[in-house]
């Protein structure tokens, strides 16, 4: 008998003529099998149909659940595959292949899923049927690629992995039950009706050709919408051979009308930005509640007891639910949703994925194959301890992730170690607490899990996890909704252990290969917020609304009428994208001819979006987005744009009615400019700015707050009560009654301060710091300084007095010996010290390339200052109550070299390239065109005044005599001093034993200031700048002064302390 393909305007709801189909199919065949897409949907066909007196004689089916009906009564036996187990197997199998058997394809999640997609969809066309199969009788489609080829030897390899497991794809079955159908059609398949299925699979239109190729009666029910989708069918059994009629379905007008749902037009609603969306939103709901409550219709129907029901429409639903619960609670209104939440999203799901992941790459370093960098300061191990599943707390995690990140010496040996620790502090603790602790008995499991994880036990791992989980009160997941979360993270444990353990079992397939596929596993879960009166902290026990969140294809399979009002929120191109399915499956699917027939994304959504819209029975309001956190618009929906269109037509349709029916020109008029209004009404969208801070983050919207307008002082501006202890004195002692004494200051700290104020004070006061122990500058800089410090250490044991060209190989073969010492010595350094430590090969030759580096450095200094050697190393000044510019001097220069005649040279290092902008000319040198010199400035300063101030402490420290004051650079390809230097030791002729390159001195030609004098005048303008200090200045270097140019304060830019009222 040929398809009967009809149109119907119904809705959810089974029509009179859909009943009255179904009846005659009955009276015809004795029964028949009614398809829908959803049981929800079934459910309401199923009242309508008893409704009606045609329940009897229906068995109602989805297609899926029809093929498992018509494979337990034709079937061989064999189980179906279901999702889980087609990922599982194709997982073990990825695992178990080398590399070279799984070429092209990748060995990742990626190709798992792309290959049971593939299994699920067309493994008949590629690896035939069961019963070919035993024949070996598969007609096996040619590879077009390589990858082809490889795809459809493991498809192959699947399907005989079936055979042996007694397990069959549906899309096998399908294809089986077809054959079966056309050879003998049972009586309880010989009338189908097909009712808003959207998409016909491969398998089900084999079906549906069979039964009527056989002499069954086919009847395919397509909404209005789904026309598109009806000459697609008809092709698609014109291909089968199938006869086929397409018609409208007679309807009467009253089931037409039932079928429009609510004449009223959809408002439209523009939010400018995320940040208003949840008040926008919430604001929605409490005006279609408070507009239904005010209509006529309900004031008739409805008590004043009774709550107005209102549908939230969402793709994202359970996330909405989330971000708006307080908001409606603090309008009285109750909301609900269900959620069906994946183990990937609970925190049971993320940590264990995240330890799996982190073992993985551990393992691979241990191994070599990966750097340690791919896992050090490992901070998924302090979010596994900060989890309420790891038994532990929060000062565990700070504690341990403080313990991790000051060094980078720590090994898996180490990390293992110390989560032991972790694990038996917590117990310990525990054990010691009294009955009334509410954690006495969740144990701690810490290190358990990380254990079991590492010896591949991922069953041990999630007991454990179960096993706190269990034991935890229901408030460490939440004060509101922790009983619920916790009764899912319970049932979600649950499941993927029994999947573990039993489905691995079954499938006879290995545990560890199938954990990558348990994301997936879910767990329905009902959520609900009560209303909430902030007036006197209590629950209101009688919300004015119930709101419901609901996905799109749940509220179409609403029957009309069902809410008082709907909401559509966020109506984007993202939410409700239009994309076609694009990749390796379509290709393949198309190829082997086992496409099905689908409605497109743009009808489909016309579809559900006019049956959503039927289930409300007064007002609809869509409502979206407009712009990105970035600013970037966002685009509407299609649907958006079509209902948008639609409504303005409509306005404008009803209002030149209005204008024709009037009697007179005065009434047209009139009737004319009310419709104009009208239309323009329609035209604008309701437009919701970002303008409203307080109601955009507060939910309640600001009520009950009090405003308050604050001066905001600059980050600069200290209080007089501050200024005393804290810049350059300090409290000697606990308590405000404590006595004040200086702070040592160091030269750096002084050279910071007249440079930058401001950079000084949030360097040496505030204080930032990297959690993480560096590999950078610093560090490099730090290792350089101990090598040196050790080398010059080590050179007079070794006979050396100084480097010197006749020394010049021992000394370097010195260094090496000293360097490997050095970094040895480094890795077991605490990160507060600032360690150099190597975890990956592309840092250990970073490390490798100082030496040469160094090996240059004592070559240049072979040649440098050959009267002098070093003599002071790393000096400090903390313990010898030295005073500079009136206050005490603390801190350590690197390096003091000192001649027979007792001259000293001061020598600080600085690991960069080239030192040029530490020179130092004389400032008493006028400008032969300008006249001027840096000298007539009262305020001036050199821009690096370290080891000047270092030389001049020296002096009084220890009675030398300061002749130059200069920096070495140790990085780079040229080494070289430069600085402040008295004329003595300049360079003359090149090897002369003085200081290589360095042209200008103190005094310089033409100037009259020697060294003893400029120590003299800097520490004079030293002591100005900390007597500014000690008045509390620390404001940011004013960018037009001089000595803005030498600084180098990230604090201060531009608009950083521009206060603006607002």
């Amino acid at each position: 008998m040929p398809v009967r393909i009809y149109t119907t305007n119904a809705g959810a709801d089974l029509s009179d003529a859909e009943a009255a189909l179904l009846a005659d199919l009955i009276a015809r065949h004795g029964r028949a099998v009614l398809l829908a897409p959803t049981f929800a949907e079934l459910d309401l066909c199923r009242h309508d149909a008893a409704e009606a007196g045609v329940s009897l004689g229906i068995d109602y089916k989805t297609p899926t659940s029809w093929l498992r009906s018509l494979w337990e009564l034709l079937g061989d036996g064999r189980g179906f595959v279901d999702n889980l187990q087609r990922q599982m197997l194709f997982s073990d199998m990825v695992a178990r292949l080398d590399d070279a058997d799984l070429q092209p394809l990748s060995r990742s999640q990626g190709t798992v899923r792309m290959l049971a997609r593939m299994a699920r969809d067309v493994l008949p066309g590629v690896a035939g049927t069961g019963t070919e199969r035993c024949c070996d009788n598969v007609c096996k489609p040619k590879p077009k690629s390589d990858a082809e080829a490889r795809v459809f030897e493991l498809l192959c390899a699947y399907a005989r992995g079936l055979d042996r497991r007694d397990m069959v794809e549906p899309c096998e079955a399908a294809d089986i039950m077809a054959d079966a159908l056309a050879d003998n059609l049972p009586a309880c398949t010989r009338a189908v009706c097909v009712r808003g299925i959207t998409s016909f699979t491969h398998g089900l239109l084999e079906l549906l050709s069979a039964v009527a190729n056989n002499g069954g009666e086919v009847v395919v029910l397509l909404a209005c919408e789904q026309a598109a989708m009806r000459e697609e069918l008809a092709a698609a059994f014109d291909a089968r051979g199938v006869l086929f009629e397409a018609a409208p379905l007679r309807e009467d007008a009253v089931a037409s009308d039932a079928a429009c749902g609510t004449a009223a037009q959809p408002a439209f609603i523009e939010v400018a930005g995320p940040h208003a969306r949840a008040h926008a939103y919430a604001d929605a709901i409490d005006k279609l509640a408070k507009t239904h409550k005010e209509s006529k219709d309900d004031k008739a129907a409805a008590t004043p007891a009774d709550p107005v029901r209102v549908l939230v429409v969402s793709a994202r639903a359970p996330q909405l639910f989330g971000e708006l619960a307080s908001r409606l609670a603090a309008r009285h209104i109750a909301a609900e949703t269900v959620e069906f939440t994946a183990f990937s999203q609970s925190i049971a799901g993320r940590q264990f994925t995240a330890l799996a992941n982190l073992i993985e790459r551990m393992k691979a370093a241990d191994e070599g194959a990966a750097s340690k960098t791919e896992w050090w300061p490992a901070p998924e191990l302090t979010d596994w301890i900060y989890s309420p599943l790891s038994g532990a707390d929060a000062v565990n995690a700070r504690t341990f992730d403080k313990n991790m990140r000051l060094s980078r010496s720590k090994t898996t040996a180490g990390v293992k170690s110390l989560l032991q620790s972790v694990q038996g502090q917590v117990r310990g603790a525990r054990k010691a607490a009294s009955d009334e602790n509410w954690f006495k008995n969740v144990p701690c499991v810490v290190s358990d899990v990380f254990q079991a994880l590492w010896r591949d036990k991922p069953v041990t791992a999630l007991k454990a996890m179960l096993a706190v989980a269990e034991a935890l009160p229901d408030r460490s997941l939440g004060s509101l909704d922790g009983q619920a979360r916790r009764q899912a993270e319970v049932a979600l444990l649950r499941h993927v252990i029994g999947i573990l353990m039993n489905g691995a079992r079954a499938l006879d397939v290995s545990q560890a290969a199938i954990v990558p596929v348990l994301d997936g596993i879910r767990t329905k879960v009902d959520k609900r917020s009560t209303a909430y009166d902030y007036e006197t902290y209590e629950v209101d026990r009688a919300p004015r609304a119930q709101v419901r969140f609901a996905s799109l294809a749940d509220a179409a399979a609403l029957r009309p009428g069902s809410y008082d009002a709907v909401l559509f929120a966020d109506v984007d191109l993202d939410s409700y994208p239009l994309s076609h399915e694009e990749g390796p499956l379509a290709t393949l699917t198309a190829s082997l001819g086992r496409e099905g027939v689908t409605l497109e994304p743009a009808a489909l959504l016309r579809v559900r979006f006019g049956r959503a819209m039927q289930a409300s029975r007064g007002p609809v309001a869509l409502a979206r987005v407009t712009h990105d956190r970035q600013a970037r618009e966002c685009y509407p929906a299609a649907v958006w744009t079509e209902l948008r269109a639609h409504a303005e037509a409509a306005d404008a349709d009803k209002a030149a009615d209005d204008a024709r029916a009037a009697d007179d020109a005065k009434a047209a008029d009139d009737a004319k400019a009310t419709g104009d209004a009208k239309a323009a009404d329609a035209d604008k969208a309701k437009c919701v700015g970002e303008g409203d801070i307080v109601r955009d983050f507060d939910p309640a919207a600001g009520e009950g707050l009090k405003r308050e307008r604050v001066t905001c002082e600059a980050p600069q501006h200290l209080s007089t009560e501050a200024v005393p202890y804290l810049v350059l004195r300090r409290r000697d002692g606990e308590g405000e009654g404590a006595p004040l004494v200086p702070r040592l200051t160091s030269a750096s700290q002084i050279e910071a301060y007249s440079t930058c104020p401001l950079c000084w004070f949030v360097s040496y006061r505030v204080k930032p710091q990297s959690i993480d122990a560096g590999f950078g500058n610093m560090e490099k800089g730090n290792f350089v300084h101990d090598v040196l410090e050790h080398l010059h250490a080590r050179l007079p044991q070794e006979g050396m007095e100084r480097v010197t060209p006749m020394n010049l190989p021992r000394a370097q073969g010195l260094l090496r010996e000293v360097f490997a010492e050095t970094l040895a010595e480094h890795a077991g350094k605490r990160g507060t010290e600032g360690p150099l430590v190597p975890l990956s090969p592309v840092e250990e030759r970073q490390v490798a390339e100082i030496l040469p580096q160094l090996e240059g450095v004592l070559a240049y200094e072979s040649e440098a200052l050959t009267p002098f050697a070093p003599r002071y190393l790393e000096f400090a000044f903390n313990e010898l109550q030295v005073e500079y510019a009136g206050w005490p001097l603390g801190g350590r220069i690197d390096r003091v070299d000192v001649d027979a005649e007792n001259r000293a040279v001061v020598i600080d290092y600085k690991h960069r390239t080239g030192v040029e902008e530490f020179k130092l000319a004389d400032p008493t040198v006028r400008d032969e065109e300008s006249g001027e010199a840096a000298i007539d400035d009262p305020r001036w300063l050199p821009p690096h005044t370290q080891t000047l101030i270092y030389a001049q402490a020296m002096r009084r420290a220890l009675d030398l005599d300061a002749r130059a004051a200069l920096y070495f650079s140790t990085k780079g390809g040229k080494p070289a001093l430069r600085g402040a230097a008295s004329a003595e030791l300049l360079e003359e002729e090149r090897g002369d034993g003085r200081i290589p390159g360095l042209k200008k001195g103190f005094p310089g030609e033409g100037g009259s200031m020697d060294f003893d004098a400029l120590l003299d005048r800097v520490e004079a303008g030293i002591a100005e700048r900390l007597h500014e200090l000690e008045a509390g200045d620390v404001a940011a270097v004013d960018p037009t002064s001089a000595q803005a140019a030498h600084a180098r304060c990230s604090y201060n830019h531009e608009g950083t302390f521009v206060r603006r009222d607002v």
